[in-house]
C-alpha cells in the first residue's frame, strides 16, 4: 500500500513547488496519486532501469512497443 498521504503531499508542494495547499486539497491529491504509486510498485521489479532519465525513457518506449504488438 502506498505511503502517500495528505501530509506528504503538503510537504512536497511546499518544498518542491513553494506553495501551501489546504489539507483537504492535499488529501484529494494523495487519493489521486495512491493508485499510480501502487501500480508502479507492482511492476517495478519487472522494469529495468537504474533511475537514469535515458533508461527510463528507453524503458517506456520498449513497453509501448510491447503494448502495440498485442
Amino acid at each position: 500500500m502506498s505511503a502517500i498521504k495528505g501530509d506528504f503531499v503538503k510537504l512536497i508542494a511546499s518544498v518542491w513547488h513553494r506553495f501551501v495547499i489546504a489539507q483537504q486539497e492535499a488529501e484529494t491529491l494523495a487519493d489521486m496519486l495512491v493508485p499510480m504509486d501502487d501500480a508502479g510498485e507492482e511492476v517495478a521489479e519487472y522494469i529495468e532501469f537504474d533511475y537514469e532519465p535515458s533508461d527510463f525513457y528507453l524503458t517506456l518506449e520498449e513497453l509501448a512497443e510491447v503494448e502495440e504488438n498485442k
